[in-house]
């Protein structure tokens, strides 16, 4: 096990990088870190290489300080791990990255799964929840955000996960908050997002228990990516990797065992 600061160029990243096998690197949701995924690494170390990273601005990485892409650090970081066909596993702000990524990059990623993704250009019916924390942000500061970040409904479901709810609350309590207090130089909108892009098997997963324009968004993804498969876990939510590990451990890992026999 490894874990510390790998340079990609343009800065630099906190990796987590646990076990041997074939490669899977797991990108964090909005205002969490690489701990999100603690639930993954500890049993699927085992058979895979699990790489966890805090992205910029988030964890230990530092802030951006200039112009940046989500897209290109991770590709800078798969190059500096020298990392040769990796399963890209995201949550949330994570799945928008790795399936971002897969589009602009189709030869890159062995494999796909965008957990509870967002989708760049689909029409929300209510203001999306990361929109409403930075409103409530500009108004209230980003202490006072965190408590209104955690009481928005795709977090609903983790009053039934006492041990999810607690890393979760903790996640958001280190978070720095610099996105809700800065102007963020992020390039929100990089070529090469359009799902119809990419060409490597995808698993889509969501929770009944999200609101629904993450629901719908994973119906859209599901029939865009051509051969992508829809899984729902009808007891969670957004948050459906910590409410259920057991399950999603078991997911993804036949999901990239049976693809692994295919190659």
């Amino acid at each position: 096990m490894s874990e510390g600061y790998v340079d990609i160029g343009s800065g630099n990243l906190w990796v987590k990088d646990e076990g041997n096998g074939p490669a899977i690197v797991f990108l964090h949701g909005f205002s969490f870190d690489h701990r999100q995924w603690a639930p993954q690494i500890e049993e699927l170390a085992a058979d895979f290489r699990c790489i966890a990273y805090d992205l910029r601005g988030f964890g230990r990485s530092a802030p951006p300080d200039t112009r940046y892409d989500h897209v290109l650090d991770l590709h800078a970081l798969l190059g500096a791990l020298n990392l040769d066909a990796p399963a890209l596993v995201g949550l949330s702000l994570g799945a928008n990255v790795s399936m971002a990524h897969t589009a602009r990059y189709p030869q890159v990623a062995s494999k796909l799964v965008l957990v509870s993704s967002g989708l760049p250009g689909f029409e929300w019916s209510e203001q999306r929840p990361p929109e409403a924390a930075k409103a409530y942000a500009d108004a209230h500061g980003a202490t006072a955000t965190k408590e209104f970040w955690l009481a928005q409904s795709p977090f609903d479901s983790l009053q039934d996960y006492p041990d999810a709810k607690s890393a979760v609350h903790t996640m958001v309590a280190d978070y720095s908050g610099w996105h809700w207090e800065n102007s963020d130089p992020r390039d929100f909108n990089p070529p090469g997002q359009d799902p119809n892009s990419v060409t490597c098997p995808t698993l889509v997963v969501r929770g009944a228990r999200d609101m629904q324009g993450y629901r719908d968004i994973a119906e859209v993804l599901a029939k865009t990516i051509r051969g992508a498969s829809l899984v729902t876990f009808e007891e969670a939510g957004h948050m459906l990797t910590m409410e259920e590990p057991e399950r999603f451990n078991a997911l993804l890992a036949e999901f990239i065992a049976s693809q692994e026999e295919m190659s």
